[in-house]
C-alpha cells in the first residue's frame, strides 16, 4: 500500500491490488474506491464531501496514481 495524500481525515491510498486500476479513499466514516480511468466509484463508504474533495485532488494528481498503480501491479 502507498497512501499518496493526506489532509485531515482524508486519506487516498493505491494498493498492489485487483483490476480495474483504482484507488482507495479512506475517511473514519468507511472507504471507498474510485476507478482510477472513469474517477467514478465502485465502492461507497467514504464520507461524501470528503471523497469529493479526494476526486477532485485525483484529477488533478492522475498521472500520480496512475504511476504508482502500474509499479504496484506489475511485480505481481
Amino acid at each position: 500500500m502507498i497512501s499518496l495524500y493526506r489532509d485531515g481525515n482524508l486519506k487516498i491510498s493505491v494498493y498492489a491490488d485487483h483490476n480495474p486500476p483504482h484507488f482507495h479513499v479512506i475517511t473514519p466514516e468507511g472507504e471507498s474506491i474510485v476507478d482510477l480511468a472513469t474517477m467514478t466509484e465502485i465502492r461507497s463508504g467514504a464520507n461524501r464531501k470528503l471523497l469529493i474533495k479526494a476526486i477532485q485532488w485525483a484529477l488533478k494528481n492522475h498521472e500520480q496514481i496512475e504511476t504508482e498503480w502500474n509499479r504496484l501491479n506489475t511485480k505481481r
